[in-house]
């Protein structure tokens, strides 16, 4: 009698390490989800338009494009021939030339260096194209449409296996052999 009770316990504990459970989810934490959705409909599509030099307010996003003539002539104040500059205007000095907190530079070999010494005086004689950044609303709608598309899919998917369950069972047949 004993012997068919250990058996079955044995039986019954196969069954138990043979069950089929699903792949174990983490939950998804709020506070991630909640980032994630904020910055897709914060995000912007920015690009560059053509700007009147006598029309440039303080604290305005710049790309300064240079002559070569003009890279030459910021050799001196920045340390090389500069291609172009990103930055933000600190003030305009008169009509002939800018004052500028650069945030990166491209030198005329195409190296993309950040700046970290301050301002720059930038003369407009040394100017091709004064290019002032700005947020293009048609891409930024196509922009936050599709990752709304995006976020919307897989919110629906993870509530749709949420919703079929996870649940495990035990398999049927016979367990070890005897």
């Amino acid at each position: 009698m004993a012997g068919g009770i250990l058996a079955r316990y044995r039986c019954a504990m196969t069954r138990l390490r043979l069950r089929t459970t699903a792949p174990r989810r983490r939950p998804i934490r709020a506070g991630l989800l909640a980032l994630t959705s904020t910055a897709t409909f914060l995000a912007g599509c920015f690009s560059y338009r053509p700007l009147a030099p006598a029309a440039l307010p303080a604290r305005t996003e710049i790309r300064l494009v240079f002559t070569p003539d003009g890279a030459k002539v910021l050799r001196e104040a920045a340390g090389f021939e500069l291609r172009q500059l990103d930055g933000m205007v600190v003030r305009t000095l008169g009509d002939s030339a800018v004052l500028v907190k650069p945030d990166a530079l491209v030198t005329v070999d195409g190296d993309e260096l950040p700046w970290r010494r301050g301002e720059l005086v930038v003369p407009w004689r040394t100017v091709d194209r004064p290019l002032q950044r700005t947020m293009d609303k048609r891409r930024t709608r196509g922009f936050v449409a599709v990752m709304g598309a995006a976020f919307t899919g897989v919110v629906y998917f993870a509530l749709k296996s949420i919703s079929s369950g996870s649940g495990s069972s035990l398999q049927s047949g016979r367990g070890v052999p005897e």
